[in-house]
């Protein structure tokens, strides 16, 4: 009788030791996905594709790293055409919010509205333009550049600001060069 209960103990430790999987051989746990990219280029306004969705396809730490807090409001959504979100400065000298949009709005159509503002900003990144949005009482600025998925704009503003538009502008046109650097790096959108 000790033979009978034995055996069946003693082969399942053989079948066990001679089993090819170990803990060891397990499959190697996926490696996250790396950081969106951000394509500059063209787009149609009617054309079949997804609005770049600032809110949600840039990383929190590329938000931190271009100088964004924390977000003042939930984003919000115009169907397939534009997405918003606000962000709170990160830092301290600049103490106004930071808008991020994707939308299918072209250059042309800021330029009908009369909303370009004049000049060639000042920047490695092209296709940038600067412009207001309806209702401009001068405190804030919109730096914009053209995407394979839309236009992707950083707004920035400041309440009872006494910076010029220019410096409002400068601050706008360095946190979307900041973000397009770290979304576009290796894309072929950097100088």
């Amino acid at each position: 009788m000790p033979v009978r209960r034995l055996l069946p103990v003693a082969l399942g430790a053989l079948l066990t030791a001679c089993s090819p999987t170990t803990l060891d051989d397990a499959p190697p746990a996926p490696t996250p996905e790396p950081a969106p990219v951000l394509e500059l280029g063209d787009f149609d306004p009617a054309g079949d594709f997804a609005v770049f969705d600032p809110c949600t396809e840039i990383p929190p730490e590329v938000l931190a790293g271009a100088g964004l807090g924390e977000r003042v409001r939930e984003p919000s959504y115009d169907g397939n055409m534009s997405v918003l979100c606000s962000f709170a400065s990160g830092d301290v000298q600049v103490s106004g919010v930071f808008s991020l949009v994707g939308d299918r709005n072209t250059r042309t159509k800021i330029e009908e509205r009369g909303l370009l503002l004049d000049g060639s900003p000042r920047t490695g990144l092209q296709g940038t333009y600067l412009h207001a949005m309806p209702g401009d009482i001068g405190n804030d600025c919109s730096a914009a550049v053209h995407t394979n998925r839309g236009r992707f704009v950083v707004k920035y503003g400041e309440i009872l600001t006494e910076r010029s538009r220019i410096e409002l502008c400068g601050i706008a046109i360095n946190t979307l060069e900041k973000i397009t650097a770290t979304l576009g790096e290796n894309s072929g959108n950097l100088p």
